[in-house]
């Protein structure tokens, strides 16, 4: 079963090949990264919804991370919290494995042929500085582009730059694909490097469909009416409390010649004299 995958991908190699001599290039090189482009269009539908997923799960780790702090001395309760937190935000944390799972595969099987592969004519198996693209890199240009490919789609892919976890897969992945892009033959280099720069504009792609979303779900203006009703409400309430003040003003105006009129006796309607009566007895 193995073999014959292994074999399916040798054939697809030869077969395009066959057709850049059609096209007037013969290149192995091109049929690699025709094969590539294939296999990326084979995987997009999957590959979108796991650029996705892991996009919505990176935005709601602080919610993660708050739950289990909260919950980290009871397991079964901060479980079901996060099983909610998931439905709720209709995230998956399976749903990134499983492209990687399809990858793995088709990366062990690709090595494999190329490991094997007779080319029709050596000298379209040359690939700019690459004499041989069955054999390693000798300049190591193709490791170092595999590890710049690897960090950008990292970078684009990140929500949370500050998060320490993103943050040590960020330098750690690009790390390790350079080592293995500088021990494998430079085919699968160049297919790693292909598909990473694919991979790229993909989740560029996911970044704008996500972000287009938010606009038009009318985030910005819910936010703007939060900030928008309070001010409203203070301008009335300052009318109120002006309006309440020349009230105060009016009526206080209008008691101080009462109470002046008071003390001087002119208008005591028989209160002072009652009083002065009241002491002389």
């Amino acid at each position: 079963m193995w073999q014959t995958f292994v074999q399916w991908f040798t054939s697809l190699i030869q077969f395009l090949y066959g057709v850049t001599v059609s096209l007037g290039v013969p290149s192995y090189a091109l049929a690699i990264i025709l094969m590539t482009v294939l296999i990326k269009l084979l995987l997009f539908p999957i590959n979108q919804k796991q650029l996705k997923s892991m996009r919505d799960m990176q935005e709601i780790q602080p919610r993660m991370k708050e739950l289990q702090e909260r919950h980290k001395d009871e397991p079964e309760v901060m479980q079901r919290k996060l099983a909610e937190l998931y439905k709720e935000s209709g995230v998956s944390p399976l749903a990134g494995c499983l492209p990687l799972l399809l990858q793995m595969p088709i990366f062990i099987a690709f090595y494999n042929s190329l490991l094997h592969l007779q080319f029709a004519d050596p000298t379209h198996a040359m690939f700019f500085w690459i004499p041989n693209l069955g054999a390693r890199d000798p300049l190591y240009i193709l490791a170092l582009l595999s590890a710049a490919t690897t960090y950008l789609q990292q970078k684009v892919s990140t929500v949370n730059a500050d998060d320490p976890t993103q943050k040590t897969m960020m330098y750690m992945m690009p790390l390790m694909m350079a080592w293995i892009a500088a021990t494998v033959p430079a085919g699968l280099a160049l297919y790693w490097v292909t598909f990473n720069i694919l991979g790229i504009l993909q989740q560029l792609l996911v970044n704008h469909n996500h972000n287009q979303a938010k606009l038009d779900t009318g985030t910005g203006i819910t936010v703007a009416a939060k900030f928008e009703k309070p001010l409203q409400v203070t301008a009335d309430s300052s009318r109120q409390i002006e309006d309440t003040d020349e009230e105060e003003g009016a009526s206080a105006s209008d008691q101080e010649p009462t109470a002046g009129r008071d003390k001087g006796g002119n208008s005591n309607h028989g209160k002072s004299g009652s009083r002065k009566k009241r002491k002389k007895r």
